[in-house]
Protein backbone atom coordinates (compact mmCIF):
# COMPACT_ATOMS: atom_id res chain seq x y z
CA UNK A 1 0.00 0.00 0.00
CA UNK A 2 1.52 3.70 -1.15
CA UNK A 3 1.65 6.80 1.51
CA UNK A 4 -1.30 8.39 -0.24
CA UNK A 5 -3.48 4.93 0.14
CA UNK A 6 -2.35 4.66 3.99
CA UNK A 7 -3.27 8.33 4.51
CA UNK A 8 -6.54 8.16 2.89
CA UNK A 9 -7.35 4.51 5.17
CA UNK A 10 -6.19 6.99 8.38
CA UNK A 11 -8.60 9.70 7.38
CA UNK A 12 -11.68 7.36 6.38
CA UNK A 13 -10.62 5.37 9.92
CA UNK A 14 -10.49 9.04 11.71
CA UNK A 15 -13.57 9.93 10.47
CA UNK A 16 -15.14 6.99 11.13
CA UNK A 17 -14.26 7.34 14.74
CA UNK A 18 -15.57 10.56 15.20
CA UNK A 19 -18.93 9.73 13.73
CA UNK A 20 -19.30 6.87 15.99
CA UNK A 21 -19.47 9.81 18.99
CA UNK A 22 -20.16 13.18 17.44
CA UNK A 23 -20.78 14.62 20.60
CA UNK A 24 -17.35 14.00 22.46
CA UNK A 25 -15.11 14.27 19.06
CA UNK A 26 -11.97 14.87 20.76
CA UNK A 27 -9.07 17.98 20.35
CA UNK A 28 -6.53 14.94 19.66
CA UNK A 29 -8.67 13.47 16.83
CA UNK A 30 -9.04 17.42 15.16
CA UNK A 31 -5.34 17.61 15.95
CA UNK A 32 -4.62 14.06 13.81
CA UNK A 33 -7.41 15.06 10.88
CA UNK A 34 -5.34 18.46 10.57
CA UNK A 35 -2.28 16.97 10.35
CA UNK A 36 -3.77 14.35 8.06
CA UNK A 37 -5.32 17.08 5.66
CA UNK A 38 -1.78 19.19 5.51
CA UNK A 39 0.46 16.22 4.82
CA UNK A 40 -2.16 15.56 2.03
CA UNK A 41 -2.42 18.68 0.75
CA UNK A 42 1.89 19.42 0.65
CA UNK A 43 1.82 15.63 -1.05
CA UNK A 44 -0.40 16.57 -3.25
CA UNK A 45 -2.86 13.87 -2.44
CA UNK A 46 -5.99 14.64 -4.13
CA UNK A 47 -7.54 11.24 -3.16
CA UNK A 48 -7.61 11.65 0.72
CA UNK A 49 -8.43 15.23 0.52
CA UNK A 50 -11.42 14.41 -1.54
CA UNK A 51 -12.12 11.62 1.01
CA UNK A 52 -11.65 14.09 3.73
CA UNK A 53 -14.03 15.94 2.32
CA UNK A 54 -16.84 13.65 1.78
CA UNK A 55 -16.43 12.59 4.65
CA UNK A 56 -15.98 15.86 6.89
CA UNK A 57 -19.58 16.53 5.24
CA UNK A 58 -20.90 13.61 6.07
CA UNK A 59 -20.19 14.09 9.48
CA UNK A 60 -21.31 17.68 9.40
CA UNK A 61 -24.82 16.46 8.05
CA UNK A 62 -25.29 14.59 11.30
CA UNK A 63 -25.29 17.87 13.09
CA UNK A 64 -27.99 19.09 10.95
CA UNK A 65 -30.69 15.63 12.31
CA UNK A 66 -30.25 17.69 15.59
CA UNK A 67 -33.25 19.99 17.00
CA UNK A 68 -31.45 22.17 18.83
CA UNK A 69 -27.44 22.25 19.34
CA UNK A 70 -25.77 23.21 22.75
CA UNK A 71 -23.25 25.26 22.93
CA UNK A 72 -20.21 22.23 22.78
CA UNK A 73 -22.05 20.71 19.88
CA UNK A 74 -22.32 24.13 17.94
CA UNK A 75 -18.71 24.63 18.18
CA UNK A 76 -17.58 21.12 17.11
CA UNK A 77 -20.14 22.02 14.20
CA UNK A 78 -18.18 25.36 13.63
CA UNK A 79 -14.96 23.35 13.59
CA UNK A 80 -16.02 20.57 10.99
CA UNK A 81 -17.29 23.73 8.92
CA UNK A 82 -14.03 25.10 9.32
CA UNK A 83 -11.98 21.95 8.14
CA UNK A 84 -14.25 21.45 4.87
CA UNK A 85 -13.10 25.06 4.09
CA UNK A 86 -9.35 24.29 4.55
CA UNK A 87 -10.44 21.28 2.57
CA UNK A 88 -11.69 22.46 0.17
CA UNK A 89 -9.30 25.55 -0.66
CA UNK A 90 -6.76 22.29 -0.53
CA UNK A 91 -8.09 20.67 -3.37
CA UNK A 92 -8.23 24.21 -4.95
CA UNK A 93 -4.30 24.71 -4.66
CA UNK A 94 -3.47 21.14 -6.10
CA UNK A 95 -1.69 21.94 -9.52
CA UNK A 96 -3.05 20.23 -12.37
CA UNK A 97 -1.75 19.39 -15.99
CA UNK A 98 -3.65 21.90 -17.25
CA UNK A 99 -2.77 24.25 -14.67
CA UNK A 100 0.82 24.05 -14.96
CA UNK A 101 2.01 22.42 -18.04
CA UNK A 102 5.09 23.31 -18.13
CA UNK A 103 7.25 23.23 -21.34
CA UNK A 104 10.12 21.21 -20.82
CA UNK A 105 12.36 24.14 -22.39
CA UNK A 106 10.54 27.25 -21.19
CA UNK A 107 11.68 29.36 -18.40
CA UNK A 108 9.14 27.71 -15.85
CA UNK A 109 10.21 24.31 -16.25
CA UNK A 110 14.05 25.15 -16.12
CA UNK A 111 13.43 27.45 -12.91
CA UNK A 112 11.58 24.16 -11.04
CA UNK A 113 14.25 21.83 -12.05
CA UNK A 114 17.17 24.35 -11.22
CA UNK A 115 15.65 25.15 -7.74
CA UNK A 116 14.76 21.31 -7.10
CA UNK A 117 18.69 20.48 -8.00
CA UNK A 118 19.70 23.50 -5.38
CA UNK A 119 17.39 24.85 -3.13
CA UNK A 120 17.88 28.50 -1.68
CA UNK A 121 18.86 30.05 -5.08
CA UNK A 122 17.83 33.43 -5.79
CA UNK A 123 16.80 35.65 -8.08
CA UNK A 124 20.07 36.68 -9.44
CA UNK A 125 21.40 32.76 -9.18
CA UNK A 126 18.76 31.95 -11.13
CA UNK A 127 18.61 34.62 -13.61
CA UNK A 128 22.42 33.46 -14.53
CA UNK A 129 21.72 29.95 -14.31
CA UNK A 130 18.30 30.52 -16.79
CA UNK A 131 20.30 32.92 -19.05
CA UNK A 132 17.38 35.80 -18.73
CA UNK A 133 16.66 38.97 -16.55
CA UNK A 134 15.61 39.08 -12.82
CA UNK A 135 11.81 40.19 -13.96
CA UNK A 136 11.35 37.36 -15.99
CA UNK A 137 12.76 35.07 -12.66
CA UNK A 138 10.35 37.00 -10.35
CA UNK A 139 7.23 36.68 -12.68
CA UNK A 140 8.06 33.22 -12.80
CA UNK A 141 8.41 32.66 -9.49
CA UNK A 142 5.33 34.44 -8.76
CA UNK A 143 3.16 31.87 -10.87
CA UNK A 144 4.85 28.94 -9.58
CA UNK A 145 4.30 30.14 -6.18
CA UNK A 146 0.85 30.22 -6.94
CA UNK A 147 0.55 26.76 -8.13
CA UNK A 148 1.98 25.74 -4.75
CA UNK A 149 5.39 24.03 -6.50
CA UNK A 150 7.81 26.53 -5.04
CA UNK A 151 8.11 28.47 -1.42
CA UNK A 152 10.01 32.07 -1.08
CA UNK A 153 11.63 32.92 1.47
CA UNK A 154 13.48 36.27 2.47
CA UNK A 155 17.37 35.98 2.99
CA UNK A 156 18.28 39.39 3.98
CA UNK A 157 17.03 42.00 0.92
CA UNK A 158 17.14 38.91 -1.46
CA UNK A 159 14.34 35.84 -2.10
CA UNK A 160 15.36 32.18 -1.71
CA UNK A 161 13.58 29.73 -3.39
CA UNK A 162 12.47 26.04 -2.52
CA UNK A 163 10.81 23.31 -4.28
CA UNK A 164 7.68 22.01 -1.95
CA UNK A 165 6.76 18.02 -2.20
CA UNK A 166 4.35 19.44 -4.47
CA UNK A 167 6.71 20.78 -7.28
CA UNK A 168 8.73 17.61 -6.78
CA UNK A 169 6.23 14.98 -7.49
CA UNK A 170 5.17 17.20 -10.49
CA UNK A 171 8.68 17.20 -11.65
CA UNK A 172 9.26 13.65 -11.25
CA UNK A 173 5.59 12.33 -13.13
CA UNK A 174 6.10 15.31 -15.66
CA UNK A 175 9.60 13.48 -16.39
CA UNK A 176 10.75 17.03 -15.94
CA UNK A 177 13.44 15.89 -13.17
CA UNK A 178 15.99 13.59 -14.46
CA UNK A 179 17.62 10.52 -12.76
CA UNK A 180 20.09 11.61 -10.61
CA UNK A 181 23.61 10.52 -12.37
CA UNK A 182 25.91 7.92 -10.50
Amino acid sequence: MSTGDDRRAEVRRLIDEMEHDTKNISEGQFSALGMLITDASLSADEPALVECQDGLQWLHRRYLDVGALDGQERELRGRILGLIDVVHWALRRLPSGLQLALQPGGHAARFLVAVARKQGLSNQQLAAELGTDETEISRVGRRLLSAGVVWRRKEWRHNAWDITPRGRQYLETSGLLPAPSA
